[in-house]
């Protein structure tokens, strides 16, 4: 909560720093995105690339010239397929070499974790020639059905470029965490232990966005 009140404060902050003829704008904004999960040395399973998508609300005001801000609040989805071994070393059931008469076999496979986040993006868009911009910003971001531990906000930076036809507007984006996050996936050990997810967001992004309302 600390942190979306800061992003509202830099926003203000932004906004009433423009002219008095500035142009206002709230909208509706959607996107689609690939999701490139690396794998993390030392303590993260392979995962596949997926698809994930999203839906929020915008709003955004001239600063000064071509250059602009803006602030949303969106709803997105990504899934996760994260593979997993379990029974095939010594820590899995039975001995430690997996020799033990009470060690099954191994079981491996894929899992699909879905996963739902509340994010609000801060972007500043910057008009280059005519209909052409490009924009960068910063995300937060809350993984709402998993447990995250201490780290309960990623924190992304965006990077991208878009244009406009009439009103609507695309952007092709690339976003990235600053750091490595993770979530307790509930598939336990045979510890009985909590296991957990280890990844860092990056993803391409195809975002849509258009104006509901508008004033200069």
């Amino acid at each position: 909560m600390k942190q979306f009140l800061l992003l509202v404060v830099v926003f203000y902050f932004l906004c009433s720093s423009a002219f008095a003829q500035s142009k206002t704008e709230f909208g509706v904004t959607t996107e689609g995105s690939l999701l490139i999960f690396g794998d993390i040395p030392h303590y993260s399973q392979p995962k596949k690339n997926t698809l994930g998508a999203g839906i929020g609300v915008y709003a955004s005001r001239n600063i000064a010239g071509k250059l602009s801000a803006d602030l949303g609040v969106m709803y997105r989805f990504k899934q996760m397929k994260e593979f997993y071994d379990i029974g095939s070393t010594g820590y899995g059931y039975g001995g430690y070499d997996g020799s033990s008469p009470y060690s099954p076999e191994t079981v491996q496979g894929w899992k699909t974790f879905p996963l739902h986040y509340v994010v609000v993006p801060v972007h500043l868009q910057y008009l280059v020639y005519k209909n052409i911009f490009v924009r960068g910003g910063i995300e937060a971001s809350w993984l709402t059905n998993y447990d995250t531990g201490k780290d309960k906000t990623e924190w992304n930076w965006t990077l991208g470029l878009g244009s406009q036809y009439h009103k609507l507007k695309w952007s092709v984006n690339y976003i990235r965490g600053f750091k490595d996050v993770g979530f307790a996936n509930n598939l336990f050990t045979v510890y009985g232990m909590r296991s957990a997810t280890a990844y860092r967001n990056n993803m391409l992004q195809l975002s849509l966005s258009y104006p509901l309302w508008q004033k200069k």
